[in-house]
């Protein structure tokens, strides 16, 4: 059996790919077509990292075949791993695709994984466009805003004082704003109890909670 190679593109870079595991560095994208038009050759990309996304990915030829294989993480450190394989092809972009597709399974089953649930807490505060020397310049504008954060205990976690990762401090609301103890209350009920009332948010005397999978805030 022929020895696995590593591409000698892929040392080119401490990362494989830019924004996205599809989104490699021109070397690296010239080198696996060059090799994917060398024919079903052994050789394999190793793990490489993305830029600018917790996640990496590993193609490999064999046998005819190619494999994906996609890892990513969170800032609760909380792992997802997805894999596809495919007949050999000089394809580029179905291997791209192929990535992207294990990627999503990928994701599916950090979620699956994952020991916590996030939620945003928006209110209605003054948000300025400009900034000189750190400080807000104009009038701004009112408009609904971030300032909060709230972490459930959800699987594993009821095992852990804390959120795993090291960007929480603590289950619950984070201290983040000054938010009435009344309401607090209300917001933390609505969370602890979400999703069994079907409803996206909840809305209290001028604040909204909504989970991270229906917010951009957060990792979803």
């Amino acid at each position: 059996m022929a020895e696995m190679k590593t591409l000698a593109c892929m040392a080119t870079h401490m990362d494989g790919a830019h924004c996205g595991l599809g989104d490699w560095y021109p070397e690296i994208e010239k080198g696996i077509q060059k090799a994917l038009k060398h024919g079903p050759k052994q050789w394999t990309t190793g793990w490489y990292a993305s830029k600018k996304e917790i996640a990496s990915a590993k193609i490999t030829c064999q046998d005819g075949k190619i494999k994906v294989e996609v890892s990513v993480s969170d800032d609760f450190d909380t792992e997802g791993l997805g894999s596809k394989t495919i007949p050999h092809t000089t394809d580029l972009e179905v291997v791209r695709e192929t990535i992207y597709a294990a990627w999503d399974e990928a994701n599916g089953n950090q979620k699956d994984n994952r020991c916590y649930v996030g939620f945003s807490i928006l209110t209605r505060t003054r948000v300025y466009s400009t900034y000189i020397g750190g400080k807000p310049q104009g009038k701004g504008r009112m408009a609904m805003s971030w300032v909060e954060t709230y972490i459930r205990q959800s699987g594993d976690g009821y095992c852990l004082d804390s959120p795993p990762g090291d960007n929480y401090s603590q289950w619950g609301f984070q201290g983040e704003y000054d938010i009435p103890d009344d309401v607090k209350e209300r917001l933390a009920k609505w969370a602890e109890q979400w999703p069994d009332d079907g409803k996206k948010e909840f809305k209290c005397k001028g604040f909204t909670i909504k989970p991270w999978e229906e917010d951009e805030h957060g990792n979803d």
